[in-house]
């Protein structure tokens, strides 16, 4: 059961990503392209959210999980889960189910061409997710933070 659930998972995730971008649809996710490996891209965003004082709380190698738990190829994809702690408390005392959506997460993943790309969720995609209201200031800011810590690390 358990190589079935990761299975569908990670696949699901891999089409919804795929589907949405290749039709262009207002899905709530920026993708941004990346000139450096996914390893890489993961590093380089880890140490700017560390410089800006943010708390690294995991970081998933689905492709190493992938091969160790399913003898299964996965193309190289990372997900770092991220913040400081202040953002996604706030819009989980308005919303307690957004807690599903934070802290905040990022992943780098290549494609069936080899180009690497780094994803994350708007903000507005979770306040509209979860119908937040009264936190405009509060997911401003979030929206702020993914875009320049992940344009940070990209250049």
């Amino acid at each position: 059961m358990k190589t079935s659930y990761f299975r569908a998972l990670y696949l699901g995730s891999i089409v919804f990503l795929f589907c949405s971008s290749a039709f262009g649809a207002d899905d709530g996710i920026v993708t941004k392209k990346s000139k450096y490996s996914v390893n890489e891209t993961m590093d380089r965003l880890e140490a700017v959210a560390k410089s800006k004082g943010m708390t690294i709380f995991a970081r998933i190698d689905f492709s190493a999980l992938g091969k160790k738990n399913l003898d299964l190829e996965i193309p190289p994809n990372q997900l770092l889960i991220w913040g400081k702690g202040r953002g996604g408390p706030n819009v989980i005392s308005a919303a307690p189910l957004a807690a599903l959506d934070f802290p905040l997460r990022t992943v780098a993943w290549q494609d069936s061409d080899g180009k690497v790309w780094l994803s994350y969720s708007t903000a507005d995609h979770i306040k509209q997710r979860y119908n937040v209201e009264g936190k405009d200031k509060v997911f401003k800011k979030i929206n702020g933070t993914l875009d320049s810590v992940t344009s940070e690390a990209l250049k």
